[in-house]
């Protein structure tokens, strides 16, 4: 028997990462051709279609001309990553990184409670649910000398 436990990193998120990390750098030209390279993959990707031979969906893909700034090219970089990432898992931890996860969360959660009642008294709290709990176990087994290694993640 095979382990089928691979990680698996799709090119596009290498060259989303590439992008990110030159508009970064404000190397505008550079992100805009690694995000580029991107969208004119799904630009001449597959259509799916009806069983008439009509297309099931009307997307209009194109390559960003430019990016005018630093700040547009994060927004078109993290959009970018949204889309082409998912149903893939990425998301919250890209939220996490690019710390907007709380402004994000809870407005989703804010807008969202109206339609879904478990919704309701959830919050993001920044600095403590961008982390799981450590299990005090781990962390009273993980010492050297009776001092503990590892240090409990704030809030918990």
């Amino acid at each position: 028997m095979v382990s089928a436990n691979f990680a698996f990193i799709r090119f596009a998120d290498v060259l989303l990462w590439r992008a990110e990390v030159a508009a970064e750098e404000n190397d505008l030209v550079t992100a805009a051709e690694y995000v580029n390279q991107v969208r004119n993959r799904s630009k001449n990707g597959c259509v799916v279609r009806f069983d008439d031979g009509t297309p099931a969906a009307n997307y209009k893909v194109e390559p960003y001309p430019s990016f005018a700034d630093q700040e547009y090219a994060r927004k078109a970089i993290r959009f970018e990553r949204r889309i082409e990432l998912a149903l893939e898992g990425d998301r919250f931890y890209d939220l996490v990184r690019w710390g907007i996860a709380g402004d994000i969360l809870n407005t989703y959660v804010a807008s969202e409670k109206r339609f879904r009642s478990y919704l309701n008294g959830v919050s993001f709290t920044k600095g403590k649910n961008e982390y799981m709990p450590i299990p005090q176990t781990q962390i009273n087994n993980g010492s050297i000398d009776g001092v503990p290694v590892l240090q409990q993640n704030p809030g918990y």
